[in-house]
């Protein structure tokens, strides 16, 4: 079948993997795996040694090995003309920028190196998932190379196989590219299956790492001196959830949004705005549907309010998921029957996103299965589908349909692309597919219209319009595709909150008459 050689072309493009060299011990005795593990064992300090003045270190999200990232800063002193390339930053870059790295960020921003991007320090690399290895594979001699990367793993399995945990993003996919590849081995992370492991023989050094045992006490004095409103928000957060998945983000309490951080471990209430949405998108969502959701705000509310539980034999092909997604895939609204491919399994790049119970299902599951991000994220791979459903989030909307998840206030960048236009496309073009764009109808407590007639000179645009197909606020769904710019300024007003209708229509005037 067509379907089935499409498939095989862009899955041989990245199956390759780095080739083990067999070594052996002393009197010519082959080495098993476990030998070759323990030859690679090295402390952080050695590890780094490996990293040399004018290489280009990446550190792919997330789960960062914070371990290794010290070392890398305590050797700066010897170290030249070093550009750190990193990926959605779980700590301040600052750090990295004080001991005289260069540093680029890749993909996704986040709120640890928005403003260093913004001032124009931390220049951001706008590559979609499946395109950040093209040059690389294609177009050697103009790409940027790939000396070092630095990747958190899991010990190996009992066959020398290591994975890189519930968050494997482009780890793996990194891994198999560079010239040198320092791995942070967590003995924490739950079990994952598909396409998401590397031999021991991948890896140059390996540095064993014991996560101290967080409890919920230890957390709990760590708050203990911030002011009494962050203090008492954090202590209730650190009752509801697994300390030890807390631990990681620990040092950072005292400059986290305590708002998002409950919103991404799904302990807060939707808004009524969401609960509107969530109404709205439920009219799209057909029985055996292939479905994407996005990081943040609204979609990641949709499972828990009740968006899926009533439809039959959905699936998942998704960049990462939301709380409540795996749980759907244990009680069998999620079970991929009607998928056309990686049929009966739910698959991702990463688990990010998931809470406490759908970890708790995901671990050791093999229903559930991970691949690198060039791969599952092609968008024409995407569009091999069943009715493949798109469902992501945008800053703002403009009215002829240009969509910004990226920017705000003229161009100031907040957040990178993520896996967005790609999933996008992907829904766009798959066969009774839609791609869904949701967004709250204001911003600023109601200051700020999120549909504007115009953007803003500078604002970026993440979807161009002509690639615009269906918009929800918490007032309605406006359906873009097909449709010219005078009716789609009118679909788009008709779901703009009611404060701001007027004035969108009177910025309108070229092309609704009065």
């Amino acid at each position: 079948m067509a379907e089935s050689r499409l498939i095989r072309r862009v899955w041989a493009r990245r199956r390759a993997t780095r080739s083990s060299n067999n070594p052996t011990i002393p009197g010519g005795t082959r080495m098993t795996w476990r030998d070759d593990y323990a030859s690679r064992l090295a402390s952080a300090e050695e590890a780094v040694s490996i990293v040399k003045s004018g290489d280009r270190v990446v550190i792919p999200l997330t789960e960062q090995p914070m371990t290794l990232v010290a070392a890398l800063i305590a050797r700066s002193p010897e170290l030249s003309d070093v550009t750190i390339s990193i990926s959605a930053p779980g700590f301040d870059v600052g750090a990295l920028l004080d001991a005289g790295f260069h540093v680029e960020v890749e993909n996704f921003i986040g709120p640890f190196a928005r403003a260093y991007e913004n001032e124009g320090i931390a220049p951001y690399l706008p590559l979609g998932f499946s395109l950040t290895f093209k040059t690389n594979d294609e177009r050697p001699d103009n790409a940027k190379p790939i000396d070092t990367v630095l990747v958190t793993t899991a010990p190996p399995d009992e066959n020398g196989m290591v994975g890189f945990g519930p968050h494997s993003w482009f780890k793996r996919s990194y891994a198999r590219r560079a010239h040198k590849v320092i791995a942070e081995v967590n003995p924490s992370m739950i079990r994952t299956f598909g396409d998401c492991f590397l031999p021991v023989s991948s890896f140059d050094k390996m540095v064993k790492i014991e996560p101290p045992e967080a409890t919920r006490e230890t957390l709990i004095e760590m708050v203990s001196g911030l002011e009494d409103e962050k203090r008492i928000a954090l202590e209730q957060i650190i009752q509801q959830v697994n300390p030890n998945r807390l631990a990681p983000m620990a040092s950072r309490f005292s400059v986290l949004d305590v708002q998002r951080l409950k919103t991404v471990l799904g302990l807060d209430d939707p808004p009524p705005a969401a609960v509107a949405i969530a109404e709205n998108v439920k009219k799209l969502i057909k029985h055996g549907s292939t479905i994407q959701i996005g990081v943040g705000t609204p979609a990641t509310y949709l499972p828990k309010l009740g968006v899926f539980d009533d439809k039959l034999d959905l699936g998942l092909h998704s960049e990462l998921t939301v709380p409540g997604i795996a749980q759907l895939v244990d009680s069998g609204v999620i079970n991929g029957s009607r998928k056309t491919i990686h049929k009966n399994k739910a698959v991702a790049v990463a688990w990010s996103g998931s809470d406490d119970r759908d970890l708790a299902v995901i671990d050791g599951n093999p229903t559930f299965e991970l691949y690198e991000p060039d791969y599952l994220l092609d968008p024409w791979l995407i569009a091999q589908n069943h009715q493949q459903v798109g469902l992501n989030n945008a800053l703002s909307v403009d009215l002829v349909g240009q969509i910004n998840s990226e920017s705000v206030f003229g161009g100031q960048m907040y957040n990178g692309i993520g896996g967005q236009p790609e999933t996008h496309m992907g829904a766009l073009y798959s066969r009774g597919g839609r791609a869904i764009t949701l967004l709250y109808s204001t911003a600023a407590d109601g200051a700020i219209s999120r549909i504007v007639a115009r953007f803003a000179e500078g604002e970026i645009v993440t979807i161009p319009r002509f690639w615009a197909d269906t918009i929800v606020t918490e007032y309605g769904i406006a359906e873009l595709a097909g449709r010219n710019h005078r009716e789609r300024a009118e679909a788009l007003i008709a779901i703009a909150h009611p404060d701001f209708r007027a004035e969108l229509r009177a910025d309108a005037t070229k092309w609704i008459p009065e």
